[in-house]
């Protein structure tokens, strides 16, 4: 079968204004929100993490190699690295598509195109927003995938589920066991994507994602209600594997760890260390990290032995009374400590600030202002509060009768951890 993957592009600027970070120069909304701007701050924003920044739709290139394992050819539209691309669909047999909550409206235009061309195969949506809020998704989708879509995508191309449902699916136990992303559907054409980072020279910079989840609970953060409780990664041994391959089929330089809590496991970390330092020298790398685990000194130090060029650090706040309205569950100090155990080692810190909240104060921003001046990020993402997408908010979309949920199950499966995951049992 013909199969045709989908990663829709960010939606109008009205829907997705929760999204849009600060960008150069600053919105005026942005300037309501970010009094007293010191000036050196200002040269160090990048614009804003995630809303701009274009790189691969890894879960896709997952996706792909499963489908490919079964024999299916796979072919990819991604209109966030082509904005408005479309090559119409007729000689697919099924359509996926990705389904983030910025980039919603796009899937909706997504979908109504699919309808008007007249596309009599089957449609499947996935993602975050897919797996928190199914009731949005239109009745012309066959398929709403809940979950993590390895296991189960072969079987809903080939019929094995009934159309009109909600497949809901169990977490992955061991991820090392799921293939190769295919890295090479994302050059079957050219694409705007960025090969490169802030931390370093290294070009070109490919994106990773080797774990899934985390574990903390931090208010603004929708993670925990996506996957649960339950952190499950690759293993360093996988990790290394992968990224000799890119090496030698792409010639890649440096590796993005992008995902949610990179440094959740310590002893992953500390092995991925020494197997970079044995099987891959010279290769340059960033990561996610929490601030009270990028301030181990010894780890740091084995890090950046190890070609580690840059953290990013959810700061979120230089007050520690937002600090603690956001549930970050750290201090001010630590996060001050790592970076300067950080600097220490070379590792250089983009900083994320959240900016807006309804409880944060005049004297809550100038003591962020302040600790930024104190501790001096290479790089600093301003972030509007998400208040219109916060777990605890709504979407304010259309909403479709329910369907009827069928329950998947795998050998590499587990219902397990599952505690605040809103699509569990």
């Amino acid at each position: 079968m013909n199969i045709l993957l989908i990663n829709p592009g960010m939606g109008d600027e009205n829907k997705a204004k929760a999204f849009i970070k600060a960008r150069v120069p600053f919105s005026e909304k942005l300037k309501k929100h970010a009094t007293v701007l010191p000036g050196f701050v200002l040269k160090r924003v990048l614009s804003g993490f995630g809303a701009s920044e274009k790189r691969f739709p890894i879960g896709l290139g997952y996706l792909a190699s499963m489908l490919k394992k079964q024999g299916h050819s796979v072919s990819l539209i991604d209109r966030y690295a082509r904005p408005g691309e479309w090559c119409g669909v007729d000689g697919f047999d099924f359509i996926g598509i990705y389904c983030s909550t910025p980039g919603f409206d796009d899937a909706l235009r997504v979908i109504s195109k699919i309808t008007e061309d007249g596309f009599k195969g089957g449609i499947a949506v996935g993602g975050p927003h897919a797996s928190l809020f199914p009731d949005t998704i239109p009745e012309s989708v066959d398929y709403v995938v809940q979950g993590e879509g390895e296991y189960v995508i072969n079987a809903i191309v080939e019929g094995e589920f009934e159309a009109g449902t909600i497949v809901r699916t169990p977490r992955i136990k061991d991820l090392d066991v799921l293939p190769r992303p295919d890295y090479d559907l994302f050059f079957e054409k050219e694409r705007d994507y960025q090969y490169g980072f802030e931390f370093s020279d290294a070009y070109p910079v490919f994106n990773m994602n080797t774990s899934r989840s985390c574990p903390y609970n931090c208010s603004f953060c929708s993670v925990r209600d996506i996957w649960g409780r339950l952190w499950t990664s690759h293993s360093a041994e996988r990790i290394v594997e992968d990224i000799l391959f890119l090496r030698d089929r792409f010639g890649v330089e440096g590796i993005y760890f992008r995902e949610d809590l990179f440094s959740a496991g310590k002893k992953r970390v500390e092995d991925l260390c020494e197997q970079i330092k044995r099987y891959c020298p010279g290769i340059s790398w960033a990561c996610e990290t929490r601030a009270d685990l990028a301030c181990e000194e010894g780890l740091v130090e084995k890090m950046a032995d190890a070609g580690c060029a840059g953290f990013f650090i959810g700061a979120e706040s230089g007050s520690q009374h937002m600090l603690d309205v956001f549930n970050k569950n750290v201090e001010v100090e630590t996060i001050a400590g790592a970076c300067r155990t950080a600097k220490k080692y070379g590792i250089k810190i983009a900083m994320s600030l959240i900016l807006g909240h309804p409880e944060e104060t005049v004297k809550d921003r100038l003591a962020t202002w302040k600790f930024v001046r104190h501790t001096m990020p290479e790089f600093v993402y301003l972030n509007l509060y998400r208040d219109e997408y916060t777990r605890h908010g709504s979407v304010g979309y259309k909403t479709y009768p329910e369907r009827k949920v069928v329950y998947a199950s795998y050998e590499n499966g587990t219902w397990a951890g599952q505690k605040d995951r809103k699509c569990g049992l």
